[in-house]
């Protein structure tokens, strides 16, 4: 006979022994981020039909989220993931992406990908591709952060309207014309 008890995972929705509902917790910006840094680069590899392949570093200290390596060029890319996620449709006017100025990197294969999320869905619902080396003149400085608001409204017709991707097909497909486009033959 044992000691120990069988431990009985509560039905969602159901009370646990402090008798708040377990369900009811809310995500932390840390886990909101991871969460969507992983969206972003599985579907980055489904838009890509494989091409792009998602490497995601061991710390993320240094402003990089994402590496996407180009399997038919060889080169790859860097990636800032933010992510912010999405309220009702009416409720959209403008959402803030910040970039901390201490992980701030700018070169020619930097990217920032802002993306507004559908946690329901698992999926994004808009997404923002701007290069590094661009940032600084489409953000505005606040304190120790570059901060974008961009319209995810797709009629908008804002500074960051040129950067506005409809889908992650999208960004894949800008993403592979900047490799393409930089890349040297070997």
């Amino acid at each position: 006979m044992s000691d120990q008890a069988d431990f009985v995972f509560p039905e969602a929705g159901s009370a646990n022994h402090t008798g708040k509902d377990p369900m009811a917790l809310a995500l932390s910006t840390t886990q909101i981020g991871r969460i969507g840094e992983n969206i972003v680069g599985a579907q980055l590899m489904l838009a890509s039909s494989g091409r792009l392949s998602p490497f995601a570093p061991l710390a993320d200290d240094g402003g990089v989220d994402l590496l996407l390596h180009d399997k038919v060029s060889g080169r790859s890319v860097t990636i800032q993931v933010k992510g912010r996620v999405a309220k009702a449709q009416e409720t959209l006017g403008y959402v803030q992406f910040d970039v901390r100025t201490s992980t701030f990197r700018d070169g020619p294969d930097m990217f920032l990908l802002a993306v507004l999320l559908d946690m329901q869905q698992g999926s994004v619902q808009r997404a923002w591709l701007i290069p590094m080396a661009e940032l600084p003149a489409v953000s505005m400085r606040k304190a120790e952060k570059l901060a974008i608001t961009p319209s995810p409204n797709s009629a908008s017709k804002d500074r960051y309207t040129p950067y506005r991707c409809q889908d992650m097909r999208e960004v894949a497909e800008r993403l592979i014309d900047h490799l393409d486009r930089t890349g040297v033959e070997s």
